[in-house]
């Protein structure tokens, strides 16, 4: 009998520490409030007062009682460490990223007999260049190789890719030095390029890690602020850079508890804060890093972006997996087809795993083109914002904080996120809204791609300044509510089917006038 009241006072010590060591970890990562921790802190004392109190009861099945009690606890505080340890780790991971990755390549053919730097340039290599890599990089790169072999190499610079792999594919040199986004967007052109990057080999990788630039610090108000949010076109490292094919301003109010999602086609024809005023598309943005991004949506819309989120299309598959799929709302039915599958949507709400999510939001082929897609990559993420608000996310909490890990980062600390997951436990959930802005389809050169004509959108200026004002209301703290966006949506589709209803007219009088005169 004494050594069950022993064994009663030690499980109690172990339950007690093991909450204490709970208790310790969550406050740190700011994802509790304070107040919770406290009510926490009272039960738990409670508890091991009880177990201590029946301890001390002579009756035996009351002292294993209280042995059985704090076991369990035990074992409950056990895995609530692991699972804290496990998000404290990932968040460190994740969060204040202020780095991206540049991958600077040497190509050759893959039937290429060299299989080294040192071999091309002993066969006397000539090595092309594109102009609208960043030649810092580009020179740095150069610099290391001739470092490394104790040469000097020859080079031919070129206006773009398209020109450069001309000059490669006409033997006029035979290996190049590329920024490896570069070739993924010189791929994606067109589709006699599709999977162009299998005809070749690396035979030299030069990572270079590069500090984001950032606007002077100012003080962030947490309470009302823009997010970017970035969808990279790569399955490989979120901190590479690559092109941007989501792009999205995240507008929070967490006094409203309102976000505005407020979508960008891709193929948006917008200065780079890089090209010295000429135009590019904006997934092109993302090749000279997350900030230029940044800075062309600012440019744009007027406004200042505080914070950057990356994702990369493995962690949006895995995240969408792990919190067991997720219910987007679909405009249409339609189908989509990707290099992963085929898949089928239906009207209304379809439930979604990460493979089904990514070729929804990935699709293109609609009659409004990248303005559709924008919409439907804001239902995911809406749909997936729901989702994480629920109890049973919590079921694979660990699993999701693992697959954020390489796949996911940004530069908000890990304060900033508690603080608004500590104003959602206490004040409740967010109402999320969309908008996206259109244009109209046109063909141009851009930066990144010198004399090579690309299709593009030029953008709409009414509905980018409608864009500009509804963040700004939702900034001050007024209230929006989705009707009121979709009625100006409507008008304006109304608007451009009289528009276009009116072209069409006057093309049908114009040929009727000139078959009259040739009459």
């Amino acid at each position: 009998m004494k050594a069950l009241k022993v064994m009663g006072y030690i499980f109690a010590g172990i339950m007690l520490i093991l909450s204490g060591i709970v208790l310790y970890l969550a406050l740190s990562t700011n994802f509790v409030p304070v107040g919770y921790g406290v009510g926490a802190g009272v039960v738990i004392l409670i508890l091991v007062a009880l177990c201590v109190f029946l301890s001390t009861k002579k009756k035996k099945v009351t002292r294993i009682v209280s042995i059985v009690i704090s076991i369990l606890i035990s074992i409950m505080m056990a895995f609530g460490i692991y699972y804290l340890v496990v998000t404290i780790k990932t968040m460190n991971e994740v969060t204040g990223i202020t780095t991206e990755v540049d991958e600077i390549n040497v190509y050759v053919s893959k039937d290429d007999a060299v299989t080294s730097i040192n071999e091309a340039i002993e066969n006397g290599y000539t090595f092309g260049l594109s102009l609208t890599d960043d030649q810092e990089h580009i020179n740095e790169t150069i610099s290391k190789i001739e470092a490394d072999v104790n040469a000097t190499i020859t080079t031919k610079e070129y206006e773009s890719i398209f020109e450069l792999i001309a000059a490669y594919e006409n033997g006029e040199v035979q290996s190049f030095i590329i920024n490896a986004g570069s070739l993924i967007m010189y791929e994606g052109a067109s589709e006699e390029n599709i999977n162009y990057s299998d005809n070749l080999k690396i035979i030299m990788e030069n990572t270079i890690v590069e500090e984001i630039e950032e606007e002077e610090a100012t003080v962030i108000d947490k309470d009302h602020f823009l997010v970017y949010f970035s969808g990279i076109d790569t399955f490989g490292t979120v901190s590479a850079k690559s092109r941007s094919d989501v792009n999205i301003i995240g507008v929070v109010n967490n006094e409203t508890k309102q976000i505005l999602l407020v979508s960008t086609p891709r193929d948006y024809y917008v200065p780079l804060s890089v090209s010295k005023g000429k135009k590019d598309k904006l997934t092109h943005a993302g090749l000279y890093g997350v900030d230029c991004s940044e800075n062309a949506l600012e440019e744009l819309y007027n406004v200042d972006i505080n914070y950057y989120v990356k994702l990369n299309f493995s962690g949006f598959q895995g995240i969408i997996n792990e919190i067991g799929g997720i219910d987007v709302d679909s405009e249409m039915a339609f189908t989509s087809e990707t290099e992963e599958g085929t898949y089928h949507f239906t009207q209304g709400i379809n439930h979604l795993n990460g493979e089904e999510a990514l070729g929804f939001a990935r699709s293109r082929n609609f009659k409004e083109g990248d303005r559709q897609r924008g919409r439907n990559q804001m239902q995911v993420i809406k749909a997936t914002i729901n989702k994480l608000e629920t109890p049973s996310t919590l079921k694979n909490y660990s699993g999701i904080m693992e697959t954020m890990d390489g796949f996911f980062q940004t530069d908000m600390t890990t304060e900033d996120i508690g603080y608004l997951v500590q104003s959602t436990l206490q004040d409740g959930n967010w109402e999320v809204l969309t908008y996206s802005v259109g244009g109209n389809d046109s063909t141009e050169t851009c930066y990144s791609t010198g004399s090579q004509e690309l299709y593009v959108m030029l953008p709409n200026d009414e509905d980018v300044e409608y864009g500009t004002t509804i963040i700004n209301r939702i900034l001050s703290g007024e209230k929006l509510t989705q009707d009121e966006i979709n009625v100006y949506l409507n008008n304006k589709d109304a608007e451009d089917i009289i528009d276009e209803d009116a072209v069409n007219t006057e093309l049908t009088e114009e040929s009727t006038e000139e078959k009259t005169t040739e009459q």
